[in-house]
């Protein structure tokens, strides 16, 4: 463990996350709401999924959400996340304004939640 963020019960657990297009180098530096309850990989604002996306894979997933069932484009991309890089995939589609970072992540950066009061991310 090399490093430990925490945040209040009340306040949501976001984290710094650089994504980078392997194909057309570029990349974008984006704040992401952890959320455990999204079981997908990294759910990107749409504006940003389209400057990364050079390696879409032509299948398609499908959520279910408060909005209803939604179907997300996805492609490949590195990911980073406090010095920790996951070859991965980034996920959107045209009415997404959010970014999350969902459990197909969190299991690959072997994070755990923990403390009385507080939820701390631990890489």
């Amino acid at each position: 463990m090399n490093s430990l963020e925490c945040f209040d019960v009340n306040e949501k657990p976001t984290l710094h996350v650089t994504v980078s297009d392997p194909v057309n180098g570029k990349s974008a530096e984006v704040d992401v709401l952890v959320d455990t309850g999204f079981s997908g990989w990294l759910l990107l604002d749409y504006e940003v999924y389209t400057k990364l996306n050079s390696l879409e894979i032509p299948v398609t997933r499908k959520y279910r959400s408060i909005l209803g069932n939604i179907e997300v484009y996805m492609s490949k991309a590195n990911i980073t996340v406090n010095s920790i890089s996951v070859d991965g995939f980034i996920e959107s589609y045209p009415y997404v304004e959010m970014n999350l970072l969902g459990r197909e992540i969190l299991k690959k950066l072997n994070i755990c939640f923990y403390k009385m009061g507080k939820v701390c991310i631990a890489f």
